[in-house]
């Protein structure tokens, strides 16, 4: 994958007038052998404009899922917020609160927003069995004792904030099932108040009769990486990085080997994240940290009344538009203020020394991206975004000024870009034709 194969591929779809750049841009990354099966969806206000998907796969269709990876985190913060929105939960609380068996091990002094900021001291709580994270076991507190057991680290250098990959999905979970009145997890809290009313093909445990439609999900191939970091971009390079650059990339990830736990007992991680993470089994358990099954698109016509759209991008659309869209609710206004309040900074501790490193997460557990081009660590193609993204390369986020709803669901996993760059470039150039409009319709009003 990810070899040049998807050259030749015509990208299907549709784009709104004025965004017509954006179906360029995709196009070319098929042309350029960086992309397999990919869509691409965009919200701006209550109008779809961009519905955009591509793959040498005839079966491969706008609806097909594929494996989102920590882009899943952003549904969780939205169903943590949902019970703080009907006052059944503090971010300021400690999770021992609803929780008393978490403060064993001397966890006890951890709060919820602790734990959405990446600051819980458990980053490598696991191995889960594969089969524990199925709902029904869930439910048999098979995951919630393997955390209720786990003991605190922390960093070296006295920050308390580390990446929980995957270990912040399963705590979450634990909380959210013991607070929720009817004891849902919060997979089952998507479908029924989420996805289900919005109509979006966003799932955290997908059940049977949707594992068929999906489209696998692959790392790029290493010779394809440096072959192409060799090549200018004049001559078609579909890598962003120079050979230096990926030398020094893979330097970095040499030094963190052995950071992170494997999150799977017994199971063989050699041939990667991609072909664990398209495993059945992990499809169907609920790791609401990393095994969202999404597609990012939009129903084909694209019209402000027409909300019923089954993707992401909706989903990111009601939260740019305060926490609903089309008179569905997903969050009211205290759990939609809530989610994006207190964003802190703090490195992930990745690359200590990388102003990219910085982190804004909120009380809620999205991260910020600030709309300064003076703040340290600002991604200035995401500035004025909030959300997450994924391993190798999928965006789920927001934008608030401009009521951007954003969603790219790739296939091909960009394993050594960990900032998604493709997907930023995206999310810039939607802000510039959001921009570009927008002058062009005050300029109009003013000549009236």
């Amino acid at each position: 994958m990810g070899l040049g194969h998807s050259r030749g591929v015509r990208v299907e779809g549709s784009v709104a007038p004025g965004y017509e750049s954006l179906k360029k841009m995709f196009q070319e990354n098929f042309d350029s052998g960086r992309e397999e099966s990919a869509q691409l969806c965009v919200y701006v206000g209550e109008e779809k404009v961009v519905d955009l998907w591509g793959s040498p796969n005839p079966s491969y269709t706008a609806d097909t899922l594929a494996n989102v990876f920590s882009s899943t985190k952003s549904l969780t913060a939205i169903a943590m917020a949902a019970l703080h929105d009907d006052d059944l939960l503090s971010y300021d609380a400690k999770i021992a609160e609803y929780w008393p068996e978490f403060a064993a091990k001397g966890k006890g002094a951890t709060t919820v927003a602790d734990l959405m900021r990446h600051e819980a001291g458990l980053p490598t709580a696991g191995p889960m069995g594969i089969q524990d994270c199925l709902t029904e076991y869930i439910k048999q507190n098979k995951v919630g004792a393997v955390l209720e057991a786990s003991e605190q680290v922390w960093r070296e250098d006295g920050s308390k904030r580390q990446y929980h990959a995957i270990s912040r999905g399963w705590i979450a979970n634990e909380v959210f099932r013991r607070i929720h009145p009817t004891g849902a997890t919060i997979g089952e809290f998507l479908r029924e108040k989420v996805t289900g009313p919005l109509g979006a093909r966003a799932f955290v445990g997908v059940r049977q009769e949707e594992l068929a439609d999906y489209a696998p999900v692959n790392e790029i191939k290493m010779p394809f990486l440096f072959a192409h970091s060799l090549l200018p971009k004049s001559l078609g390079s579909g890598v962003d990085y120079s050979f230096l650059e990926m030398v020094s990339i893979f330097n970095m990830f040499r030094k963190l080997a052995g950071s992170f736990g494997p999150a799977f007992k017994g199971v063989d991680t050699s041939k990667g994240m991609g072909a664990l993470f398209n495993m059945d089994a992990v499809r169907q358990g609920e790791t609401s940290s990393a095994n969202g099954n999404c597609s990012a698109r939009a129903l084909e016509h694209m019209s402000p009344s027409n909300h019923c759209s089954p993707g992401l991008a909706t989903i990111g659309a009601a939260m740019a538009n305060g926490g609903s869209l089309g008179g569905v609710k997903v969050l009211g206004e205290k759990g939609w203020k809530a989610l994006h309040a207190h964003p802190t900074p703090g490195g992930l501790g990745f690359a200590p020394d990388n102003p990219l490193d910085m982190t804004y997460f909120t009380q809620g557990g999205v991260n910020e991206y600030p709309d300064s081009a003076d703040s340290q660590g600002t991604h200035l193609e995401r500035a004025g975004y909030y959300g997450w993204l994924g391993y190798g390369g999928s965006v789920f986020q927001w934008n608030l000024r401009h009521k951007i709803g954003f969603a790219y669901v790739p296939t091909v996993l960009e394993f050594h870009c960990m900032h998604n760059m493709k997907g930023a470039r995206f999310q810039e150039e939607v802000v510039r034709c959001a921009r570009r409009l927008e002058e062009r319709k005050s300029g109009s009003g003013a000549a009236m």
